[in-house]
């Protein structure tokens, strides 16, 4: 049966504000923390959930009060005590005796100061200073009402900022303020209206007034009253007021009655005494309690009767309706949220009743003593606090995984003990239902108060549940502070006052209930719960955060999931593991032939404080499932739950159960890893590897291959040392395992145990083909060949692929000569097909192996020859050859007509190869080919690369008629078969691409002289000429193709007089036609050669006409007397005559100087002209003319012309 579920839980807001205290106590409250909440059901149960929930709450706020002590706002004034509280959102306004007023705010940055997030961020003080008696908070307008000693104030929300009298004017005589409950309706932080208004009622001593309060207050109407209520409520045009009455005679005691007063038409009817018993004989005088009912439109009073106080419902006319209820006490203050009745009586309990059941209340919650509660204060708003159960909840702490019953066994042998005396525990729970029931959360051990204000008391003890750091390997929430862990906030609406604290009354969490429904196993209730919770999310219905929401739900169902896996419902926890993305190594340890070593005794990971408790006490599965049958069917199996056949069976079942939701689990996790979820950090690689390892060996131990197989190709972090005893009965399975790792040699010898069984794998159809496609990777020689020859032998062809397949630069390095010699041992046909690879398409310069393949070609071509069919075929290819109307290469005809068959290709190849290779002995394939007389293309070829012309040509242009590939010899000095007939021939036959460029190979362009040319046209023309019959037109052809290398003096000396003119006229024509071009053209050179020099001649004569003469003049000698005095001119110069004189004057000699200077100048320029026009000038010519005058002897005017 389950156990009601309270609704309301109580958690301090703010403790020990303003009371005196030892500074040097730190023990908090000498009175040890009360059990807070209570159902008349289980009252004498032992400490339930919320008791402990309580407890940690109490407890944590005395310590905050404690460590902020010192820093308290107002820790001076010892007098100052809290008259009223009001607030809405994260503000909260305490109104004190002193007469002021504090604005609180709740928030994440504050959570270390000591006020559980609490930070007061304004005090206002009122003038006079008196105590506030009630304040009122209007967010709608941003308005706060406060009444102080009869004097109605108005501050601003939220910062208390006062507001212009001109607007809101102070009112003396205030009572109270009357307020609509409909018109306090308010959207929220922004939804402020400054043009709104607000009706608000306020109570004097002798009437009431009403106004509306916007921007500015204003007076609607006065209503009278005969006294003054002390009490009210509004609903409609409805008051409901206690108004006390004055007494008719002096003896009598005035009373106080309940009175409706309808405000529309200022009528007021009596209805009920607060108090049924005369006050002289009352111990206490009670004070009266209204409310309305929200929605009902009714108002609940209260009125004692000596014994109890009785609860009646009123409507607007004042008539009783629902019912009545009671009170074994009298409320001090009463309140109504969300259906239930909060009422807090006299000796400090609180007496929760549901509005659908008023016989007896649904919850009872007993308070502190120590607390002094006054007073009840309900916000309509909302007031966000601190969630400190919440918090505690989900702070982290170190799990040790493999502590506990999960703690590695010591050796027996270490323990020196025989299996006799080893103690039986299997008798030691006489109470299976009471020692299985989880204790979910443990009160707080609170130290007794130290130290005697004297002295120093002792360090208090840390608290267990230290804040601390989420590590990077942590999948809890990331949003948790470092220094004050974890924040969240919870909206209360009721609060409890006392002289010195706040306590809020709280809805009961979703945590709390499902956290009670899983310590009394109610698993399907609380998998309701928790489902129900996530809707909730998911439509956007949560009062907190995402983060904080995404968090709680984390816990919720990591929490559910633990007691389902405690409860062997492994099917209906994997779901809740899977959503709570927890650490895989929580589960994996619980299975020990599965963890192995994969996590380390003294390994620990960062979990929730509020699950810690659950998984430490978790066991194995083996465990969990031996308890859990013990628990169902003892002792209705005999002779024992652990060996009957149906519980082996059972458990055996089970087992496997939790293995599947085990496996399943893996796959979720690690695809979600593999997309990016899950947590990051320094073991993110300890937990793929756990995670790979353990699917993989599960996978195994099922058999489930296919999947196993998948896991182990795709990137992984398998652990190959765990892995491996688990495949020791699959070695295909480890043989991927081990490719995986890179053990090469290891997969080989595997795949070859599988090959070579004689019982097949099902899941490796083909280990031969596998380890073929290993090999393609293996680089180390050794290796590679003893599995490749034992390839051959398994299947050649796919051996020889492999091998054929190797590149020296990236692969392995063979040695052909010797690899072919092994292949012969093996398989003839495979050696033979490596080494035509290694010769033609490895270009293998080794000359055994040509001589090899030349060996095989030549002994495959005598065999096929001496079949006569072969025999026929060849001369009718002959034959028709010869019929040929346009000639062309024998080789070409042979690969375009010729049928496919062996002995065309072995011809085409060793045509090819003869022509190509230059590594084999030309003598010996002359020798060899001599004797098959059928292969006379192939002799040709080795004819001439042996340089016999006359017989390679011989049997070119006579025996087979191939005038083409005759010419083709001259013109290539000896090669039949160029580069570019190969390639037309291994476009026409398939398969002969690389022996046709077999040649290719470090050819170089040969330059055939002409001398050389001329010499074998001559040679062949002699072949022609030697045999006159029936050549004269391959004759013709040769003289009419080469007749510039031929001269025809000696043509005609040598042409048999039998053969025809019309077939050499031709050539005879165009040769004389050639001779006259020849010497027209030489004429043409040499008249342009003469023009060329006249031209020349006078652009020489015309430089020479532009150069000036030069005079030089002889020195003149003395005439006898030595004075030099004679005809000639003092200085020596001889005056020029009259054929002397230049065309230009000169007037001094610079003048002179730098005429010459430029004429030099202009000739240097006519040089370097000559110099680029080709003209040769080895040394410089002085051309001029020089006139000297003789001696006086010789007579004067005598002029000589140098």
């Amino acid at each position: 049966m389950i156990s009601e579920i309270p609704h309301f839980h109580i958690q301090p807001v703010l403790s020990d504000l303003y009371g005196s205290k030892d500074l040097l106590d730190f023990s908090g409250p000498s009175t040890p923390p009360q059990p807070s909440t209570a159902s008349p059901s289980t009252s004498n149960a032992s400490p339930s959930l919320f008791s402990s929930a309580t407890s940690i709450a109490s407890a944590a706020t005395r310590r905050a009060a404690a460590a902020g002590l010192t820093s308290s706002p107002s820790s001076s004034s010892l007098s100052k005590e809290i008259r009223c509280v009001d607030g809405y959102g994260e503000n909260l306004y305490v109104g004190n005796s002193d007469g002021t007023v504090e604005w609180w705010i709740c928030e994440a940055a504050s959570a270390g100061n000591g006020f559980n997030g609490w930070s007061m961020k304004h005090r206002h003080t009122l003038f006079p200073r008196r105590p506030v008696s009630k304040m009122y908070i209007l967010p709608k307008i941003s308005k706060l009402l406060i009444i102080s000693d009869g004097t109605l104030h108005a501050l601003a929300l939220p910062n208390l900022e006062a507001l212009p009298s001109s607007h809101v004017p102070p009112l003396r005589g205030v009572v109270s303020v009357i307020l609509d409950d409909e018109e306090l309706e308010w959207g929220g932080p922004g939804s402020e209206d400054p043009n709104a208004q607000m009706t608000i009622v306020v109570v004097r001593r002798k009437g009431l007034g009403v106004y509306k309060l916007g921007n500015r207050m204003n007076n609607v109407k006065e209503i009278p009253l005969p006294s003054s209520p002390t009490h009210h409520a509004l609903f409609s045009s409805y008051l409901c007021a206690a108004i006390t009455s004055p007494s008719p005679s002096p003896e009598d005691s005035p009373q106080t009655l309940y009175s409706i007063i309808d405000l529309s038409d200022a009528s007021l009817t009596e209805v009920l005494p607060v108090s049924q018993i005369d006050s002289a004989v009352a111990e206490f005088e009670p004070n009266p309690n209204i409310v309305v009912i929200p929605g009902e439109n009714e108002f609940l009073v209260t009125s004692y009767t000596g014994s109890s106080t009785m609860g009646v419902f009123l409507n607007g006319q004042g008539d009783p309706v629902r019912g009545t209820m009671e009170w074994p006490s009298h409320p001090l203050a009463i309140a109504i949220e969300s259906e239930y009745i909060i009422a807090l009586l006299k000796e400090q309990t609180i007496h929760i009743h549901s509005l659908a059941d008023l016989e007896k209340p649904s919850q009872i919650i007993t308070l502190d003593p120590g607390l002094k509660a006054f007073g009840l204060t309900y916000s309509p708003y909302g007031i966000s606090v601190r969630d400190l159960y919440r918090d505690e909840r989900v702070s982290t702490s170190s799990l040790k995984l493999l502590g506990g019953k999960l703690a590695p066994s010591r050796h027996i042998e270490d323990a020196k003990l025989p299996q006799e005396e080893l103690p039986d525990t299997s008798n030691l729970v006489q109470n299976p239902e009471e020692a299985l029931t989880p204790d979910v959360v443990s009160p707080m051990n609170e130290d007794p108060p130290s130290g005697s204000g004297l002295t120093p008391p002792s360090s208090p003890k840390p608290h267990r549940h230290q804040p601390i750091t989420p590590q990077r390997n942590s999948s809890l929430h990331p949003g948790i502070a470092a220094n004050t862990g974890p924040f969240s906030m919870a909206v209360s609406e009721t609060l409890i006052l006392s002289p010195n604290s706040i306590t809020g009354l709280l809805p009961t969490s979703t945590m709390m209930k499902v956290e009670k429904l899983c310590s009394e196993r109610h698993l399907e209730e609380a998998i309701n719960l928790v489902d129900e919770e996530r809707r909730r999310g998911r439509r956007g219905e949560i009062d907190v955060d995402k983060s904080t929401h995404h968090t709680s739900m984390k816990y919720l169902h990591l929490y559910l999931a633990s007691h389902l896996f405690e409860e062997t419902q492994f099917e209906k926890a994997l779901d809740y593991f899977v959503r709570a993305k927890i650490d895989p190594r929580l589960l994996v340890r619980c299975f020990e032939d599965l963890r192995g070593k994969l996590i380390g005794s003294e390994e620990t990971i960062e979990v929730f404080e509020g699950v810690k408790e659950v998984l430490e006490r978790m066991g194995t599965v083996e465990d969990i499932i031996s308890t859990s049958l013990k628990r169902n069917y003892s002792p209705h199996v005999q002779p024992n739950t652990a060996t009957a056949p149906e519980t082996s069976v059972l458990r055996q079942a089970m087992v496997e159960e939790a293995k599947d939701m085990l496996t399943e689990f893996l796959r979720k996790t690690r695809i979600s890893r593999r997309k990016g979820g899950g947590a990051r950090g320094l073991d993110s690689r300890k937990i793929d590897s756990v995670i790979d390892t353990t699917l993989a060996k599960l996978l195994a131990e099922k058999g489930t291959t296919n999947e196993l197989l998948a896991l182990l190709a795709a990137p992984n972090d398998c652990v190959l040392s765990e892995l491996e005893p688990f495949l020791a009965q699959r070695p295909y399975v480890l043989a991927t395992v081990m490719r995986t790792q890179g053990r090469v040699d290891r997969v080989l010898e595997l795949l070859k145990e599988i090959a070579d069984s004689e019982e097949s794998d099902p899941i490796c159809e083909d280990p031969v083909e596998e380890l073929a496609q290993q090999l393609e990777s293996v680089k180390e020689p050794e290796l590679f060949l003893d599995y490749a020859l034992w390839l051959v032998k398994k299947k050649p062809s796919r051996g020889l692929s492999i091998l054929m397949a190797q590149n020296p630069k990236t692969g392995v390095k063979l040695d052909d000569l010797a690899l072919v010699d092994q292949l012969r041992q093996i398989d003839r046909e495979t050696a033979d097909k490596y080494l035509e690879h290694a010769v033609v398409n490895k270009r293998s310069p080794v000359r055994a192996l040509h001589e090899q393949l030349l060996g095989i070609l030549l002994d495959e071509a005598e065999e096929l020859c001496e079949d006569e069919g072969v025999k026929y075929h060849l001369e009718e290819l002959d034959a028709e050859y010869r019929l040929e109307p346009s000639p062309r290469p024998f080789i070409l005809f042979l690969a375009d007509v010729a049928p496919d068959t062996p002995i065309k290709r072995n011809r085409l190849k060793m045509m090819l190869f003869l022509q190509g290779s230059p590594f084999y002995d030309l003598d010996n394939a002359a020798t060899r080919l001599e004797e098959v007389k059928e292969l006379k293309f192939e002799l040709a070829v080795v004819y001439g690369r042996l340089g016999k012309h006359r017989q390679s040509l011989s049997l070119l242009a006579l025996t087979l008629g191939d005038s083409i590939s005759a010419q083709t010899y001259c013109t290539t000095q000896g090669e039949i078969i160029p580069p570019k007939i190969a390639r037309a021939v291994a476009k026409q036959v398939k398969g002969l691409d690389a022996w046709a460029t077999l040649g290719d190979v470090g050819r170089r362009k040969k330059e055939v002289k002409d001398v050389e040319m001329r010499g074998l046209v001559k040679e062949l023309l002699g072949v022609y000429m030697s045999d006159s019959k029936g050549t004269s037109k391959q004759a013709a052809a040769l003289l009419n193709a080469q007749s510039v290398h031929l001269d025809v003096l000696e043509v005609l000396g040598q042409m048999p007089n039998e053969w025809p003119l019309d077939e050499v006229s031709s050539f005879l024509k165009r040769s004389i036609r050639r001779g006259l071009h020849e010497q027209s053209t030489w004429g043409v050179l040499k008249a342009i050669s003469a023009g060329q020099n006249l031209e020349v001649s006078e652009q020489y004569l015309e430089k020479i006409r532009q150069i000036p003469p030069i005079i030089e003049t002889r020195p003149s000698t003395d005439d006898g007397d030595g004075n030099g005095d004679g005809d000639g001119v003092g200085d020596g110069l001889t005056p020029p005559d009259e054929g002397s004189i230049p065309e230009t004057e000169w007037d001094t000699f610079e003048e002179k100087a730098i005429a010459e200077q430029s004429l030099g100048e202009e000739q240097n320029e006519e040089k370097g002209e000559k110099d680029r026009s080709g003209f040769k000038i080895d040394e410089p010519l002085e051309v001029g003319f020089k006139i000297e005058r003789g001696t006086a002897e010789e007579g004067e005017g005598e002029e000589g012309l140098v």
